[in-house]
């Protein structure tokens, strides 16, 4: 019964997402802002980067990712499905999180504009369509500019 009722739920709950990123969508467009996500490889060509650094696992607010890697035309700018293709894997992941289980940390680039998921859309996904603000992130700053590599490592060393 509870296998039956968590699959019917969860895909009630996509669909609503569905629904969702679609009037955020039209709202986004009558004020003219972005609607869907940047394309890293698109943000890299015109910004080469110079250095790396790990940072390790830390919160960050979702609202601050603006981009992913491969998947910026599966998701739209706060993260709600825009393809059936992502169902399967949005409905499990859900189900699981439904189910209270502690997904993995996202991995994410972080640059001056902000964040580009590099794995974990369909969690951030979940996450905006809950309502969560802040998601667990292990982040990688990413530096163009040899300026801030050299104060970021005086600041650390």
């Amino acid at each position: 019964m509870r296998t039956y009722m968590t699959t019917k739920t969860t895909s009630g709950l996509f669909e609503s997402a569905i629904r969702r990123g679609f009037w955020k969508r039209m709202k986004a467009r009558l004020n003219k802002q972005t609607v869907y996500l940047q394309d890293f490889a698109s943000w890299q060509a015109s910004k080469p980067i110079k250095d790396r650094v790990d940072r390790g696992v830390t919160s960050i607010p979702i609202k601050q990712i603006i981009g992913s890697l491969g998947r910026s035309k599966e998701f739209d700018r706060h993260f709600m499905p825009l393809e059936d293709t992502v169902e399967l894997r949005w409905k499990h992941l859900m189900k699981l999180t439904m189910a209270g289980v502690t997904l993995p940390p996202i991995k994410v680039y972080h640059t001056d504009e902000g964040y580009f998921v590099i794995d974990g859309n369909h969690r951030v996904s979940i996450n905006s369509f809950l309502g969560v603000d802040f998601v667990d992130a292990h982040v990688i700053r990413l530096y163009g500019d040899g300026t801030r590599i050299s104060e970021h490592r005086c600041l650390n060393d």
